[in-house]
């Protein structure tokens, strides 16, 4: 334990030190928050999209945070596609599975590292990434192209190279959801998932990337709100609050030194299950360091009256305060816990960054299915559907591939219809595709992983029923620009694509494929079932 951490442990008062464990999100209640920071009852922030309008007012902010906090406060944030994925300005990378595509170590190092030097630039110095779930079941709502893949010993090899990028330029990686999201079909996020495996199974698949992260020293673990009833089977009791699961196998099987940290206390799968003074007290008894907090001055409260009364020892809070303590000096934090307004812009976004995100795109695009129609040329009458869709950060990616298809394809007659068209569009869409004399036709779509969104993963009815229609007119590719899942309801399809991602670079690769511009390299790192 460095000098630092051991000194400011013992002169932090008991409330300081319960302070140290809560992690509060910022939104509306910036002032609050603030004060709570300046009272020492938080230890570390989440900043989410909406507090990050941009790089610079991030860095702003954490600097506005870091003024008022006499200790120094962890940053995260869930960076895990690049800075990009939530804060605009940020390099948009393409996803975990477009680098699992790819199966390069190398460029799975670059993204973490591309990903830690911005955060560090607007003040972030914990990144919520990478997910080494594994993402086995098809019908996974919430996890899909957040995962390398779904073989664990290539989301074992992918996730350590991510992580030494990441940790080797100064910010704090996490191996998430632990002991495993990936073979779920439902959304902790909307309920309490089950993972009914053995455990001869579990350290097979769900853990092996777990132990491989360990064992590169990544600096913390987050856990999933999701039962596992042959580790621990209490009924009903998710990994979060499992004394079974947090300390027996993570810290004393597993060997994990470093923090561990509850996933968002907020979900349902804990908020609609347990009253949140009983649940955040039991994470802590669990072997949780540090708790995402629903409400930040509840969590504190119920902390620091759970020790007053007895219900959580001393000795606990500070081993986890130790943690978290040792993590801060880790980051130096305790040498410099401002960042340089003025050299957010030379960072964040830069040339080198996004020609990292080029790269990984050009070498995950995959071909799925071709009976002879792909390259689709540019002399080619095409006629493009594209289903409408909006990131996190608010562009829309739909309209964004629509300019590269109209730039590409000079002839092509670009139709956009809704995410989940109406029969009265299927009929509009067919009658215009009737009028424009074409030769072939294109459908493009955007499924994703989208929490308290099941349906987001997968093909839905309107977009079978369009795709149909346009395969008994024309030769039709489809192409997913996110998961590769949604691939198997399109047997009529003369060929698809997956891009995986649906970030600039991956929607000009995936162009670029189709026109026969650039080789289709990627490999599909899953498997798919109809």
């Amino acid at each position: 334990m460095g000098a630092w951490a051991e000194q400011m442990l013992e002169q932090l008062s008991p409330q300081e030190l319960v302070g140290q464990l809560v992690l509060s999100g910022v939104g509306e209640r910036r002032d609050e928050i603030l004060r709570l920071a300046e009272e020492g009852k938080v230890g570390a922030l989440i900043f989410y999209g909406k507090d990050m309008p941009n790089p610079q007012s991030a860095a702003q902010l954490a600097n506005e945070f870091q003024r008022r906090s006499e200790i120094p406060l962890l940053i995260a944030a869930d960076f895990e596609a690049g800075t990009g994925f939530i804060m605009p300005g940020g390099t948009k990378l393409p996803s975990n599975m477009a680098i699992g595509a790819t199966g390069s170590a190398e460029l799975a190092q670059k993204c973490g590292e591309v990903t830690a030097k911005e955060a560090k630039a607007v003040g972030v110095n914990w990144i919520f990434a990478p997910v080494v779930d594994v993402n086995i079941n098809p019908e996974n709502p919430i996890i899909n192209i957040r995962s390398f893949g779904s073989d664990p010993d290539e989301v074992a090899r992918l996730a350590v190279a991510w992580i030494s990028g990441c940790q080797g330029n100064g910010c704090l990686a996490t191996a998430k959801h632990f002991p495993g999201h990936g073979d779920t079909s439902e959304d902790s996020h909307r309920v309490m998932p089950v993972v009914p495996h053995d455990l001869e199974r579990m350290w097979r698949v769900e853990l092996k990337p777990f132990q491989a992260a360990i064992n590169a020293g990544v600096a913390s673990i987050m856990t999933a709100h999701i039962h596992f009833p042959a580790i621990d089977p209490t009924p009903g009791l998710p990994a979060t609050l499992s004394r079974k699961i947090l300390t027996d196998l993570l810290r004393n099987q597993m060997g994990f030194r470093g923090l561990i940290v509850t996933d968002a206390m907020a979900m349902h799968a804990i908020k609609h299950n347990f009253p949140m003074d009983e649940a955040v007290v039991m994470a802590v008894n669990a072997g949780a360091d540090v708790i995402i907090a629903d409400d930040a001055p509840s969590t504190y409260e119920a902390l620091l009256q759970a020790l007053q009364d007895g219900k959580l020892s001393m000795e606990r809070v500070r081993e986890a305060a130790r943690r978290i303590l040792e993590a801060k000096e880790w980051c130096g934090l305790n040498q410099q816990k401002f960042v340089e307004e003025e050299r957010v812009a030379e960072i964040v976004g830069c040339a080198e960054h996004q020609e990292i995100a080029k790269l990984v795109a050009e070498n995950s695009v995959t071909v799925l299915r071709d009976e002879g129609t792909l390259p689709l040329r540019s002399e080619v009458k095409l006629f493009a559907v594209v289903a409408e869709s909006v990131r996190w950060t608010g562009e829309k990616p739909s309209d964004e591939l629509a300019s590269v298809l109209r730039e590409i394809f000079p002839n092509a007659i670009v139709h956009l219809v809704s995410r989940e068209p109406t029969p009265d569009e299927v009929s509009a869409t067919v009658k215009r595709l009737n009028e424009s004399r074409s030769d072939a036709a294109l459908l493009c779509f955007f499924p994703r992983a989208e929490a308290y969104r099941p349906e987001s993963a997968h093909a839905g009815g309107g977009i079978l029923a369009l795709a149909e229609q346009l395969a008994n007119k024309l030769p039709l590719t489809v192409a997913s620009f996110g998961s590769p899942y949604p691939l198997a309801k399109f047997p009529f399809a003369k060929a698809l694509l997956c891009t995986y991602s649906d970030c600039p670079a991956s929607l000009s690769a995936g162009v670029r494929v189709l026109a026969g511009k650039l080789e289709a390299k990627g490999r599909l790192p899953v498997t798919l079932v109809n």
